[in-house]
């Protein structure tokens, strides 16, 4: 079957399917339709979006089908993704639709779902909508609603609302006026909120990549790259740096060297924490098998805590969690859920939690993260120019076996990328030559039959 739906929602360049205006008009017509016959009464659905250009474009299209099924519409215009899932809860609404490409630059845009429980769409409903899409006889039996359409409003104090929301997480009397921090906001959607909670918390801010202009989003800037983060905290002898993505589901930090530190030093710094006030659940964490096996070692060895692995994905992540009631989990990409705050990765909430812990130390915030040694890991990305036949499938994955069977002491992973046309290929090791000599040897090997 067709698919709309990939590995975090929809998510591709602007007009190109399924982010074309038709497809995009069909989706919140169906979902209307999906939501009406559950029942009959009006629907309430949110509408959110981070800043980038074509957000104009989607955000119209999404109120006008979703109108046309007489649900009502409220309009937030820029806002994390976490601050929607929130919202959805405490304004009783049925459905959230977040406008957003994540960490993509501004050519892409999406789609991220999230039910009246705030959680994510499930594979059912996608799966669902996008047989209804797809089946033409299916999809023109879908009824409007005749003269009684929708309503629509915009809603101004949904930045507050957020900010009080995340306020009270933190432990009562929290004094942050002796950290300096420096806020990378990705020209995206924390560019309000993030340096404002940060101020009003007490902390010394500093910011940089605030000034959207819709083509700027995530562009040599934020969770994917920190290099300017990492240059201003150390030029202004800044305590921390926080980078978001362009949605603010994600974070990376730098310390006071200009050090990354990705989310998996994050997630242990956090399940050390949990598990001192014993609300580690099942002294369990969960990630992906992306996250470094030093990562491991420090939670089974020295914590004494389990990982659970899961495919790469937040959503995945966020289901294992969901199904077996643990605490904390992410991706080392810095997606970080902790369950007993949100019901998806908040890159804000997880700055702030770790800010607690940073008040709590005399130590530097390096000293602080200096948890483990994580072993040398290579990534490579490999654009995928045509489709994937099942040969090229085949063939790919007899060069992954093989190198595995030749190099059975490294990790090896191969896969094709939820929200992007790449493969992305990672190798992890003890020793950095052997591992940047085999993931460039993979790499040419898979290229060549790409480019057969």
């Amino acid at each position: 079957m067709q698919k709309i739906f990939g590995t975090d929602g929809v998510r591709c360049k602007v007009n190109e399917e399924p982010m074309t205006p038709d497809t995009c008009l069909k989706i919140a017509k169906t979902i209307g339709h999906i939501l009406k016959i559950k029942n009959n009464n009006k629907k309430r659905i949110i509408i959110s979006k981070d800043t980038r250009l074509s957000g104009y474009l989607f955000e119209p299209l999404m109120t006008s089908g979703f109108v046309s099924m007489g649900m009502d519409v409220i309009l937030t215009g820029p806002l994390p993704t976490p601050a929607l899932s929130m919202l959805i809860r405490s304004l009783r609404a049925d459905l959230g639709v977040m406008i957003t490409a994540s960490h993509n630059t501004y050519e892409y845009n999406g789609l991220k779902f999230f039910d009246f429980n705030g959680d994510k769409f499930k594979k059912e409903t996608e799966n669902e909508i996008e047989k209804i899409i797809f089946n033409e006889k299916l999809y023109k039996s879908i009824s409007a609603s005749g003269y009684n359409s929708g309503t629509v409003r915009r809603l101004d104090d949904t930045i507050g609302r957020y900010s009080e929301y995340l306020k009270s997480t933190l432990e009562k009397n929290i004094d942050f006026k002796k950290i300096k921090v420096v806020i990378d906001c990705a020209n995206g959607a924390t560019y309000q909120v993030a340096p404002t909670i940060f101020w009003e918390l007490g902390c010394n801010v500093i910011r940089i990549s605030d000034q959207p202009n819709g083509i700027n989003i995530n562009k040599d800037c934020g969770a994917v790259n920190v290099k300017k983060l990492s240059e201003k905290v150390v030029e202004t002898k800044s305590d921390i740096g926080f980078a978001f993505d362009g949605d603010g589901d994600r974070l990376i930090i730098v310390d006071e060297n200009g050090e990354t530190i990705d989310g998996d030093k994050i997630l242990s710094l956090l399940a050390k924490d949990l598990l001192s006030y014993d609300k580690l659940n099942k002294k369990t964490v969960v990630s992906t098998i992306m996250s470094n096996l030093g990562f491991e070692n420090y939670l089974n060895k020295k914590l004494k805590v389990n990982l659970i692995r899961t495919s790469v994905g937040d959503i995945n992540v966020i289901n294992e969690i969901q199904k077996n009631n643990y605490s904390l989990g992410g991706e080392q990409s810095g997606h970080i859920i902790i369950s007993e705050y949100s019901k998806t990765g908040d890159g804000i909430l997880t700055a702030l939690k770790i800010l607690e812990i940073i008040n709590k130390n005399s130590k530097k915030v390096s000293e602080i993260f200096n948890l483990y040694q994580s072993f040398p890991q290579e990534k490579s990305n490999i654009k995928i120019n045509k489709n994937l036949t099942s040969k090229i499938r085949v063939n790919i994955n007899n060069v992954m076996d093989s190198f595995k069977k030749n190099n059975p002491h490294l990790r090896l992973l191969i896969r094709e990328s939820g929200t992007e046309p790449l493969i992305r290929i990672l190798v992890e090791g003890e020793n950095i030559s052997e591992v940047k000599n085999v993931i460039k040897s993979i790499s040419e090997e898979v290229s060549n039959i790409l480019n057969e």
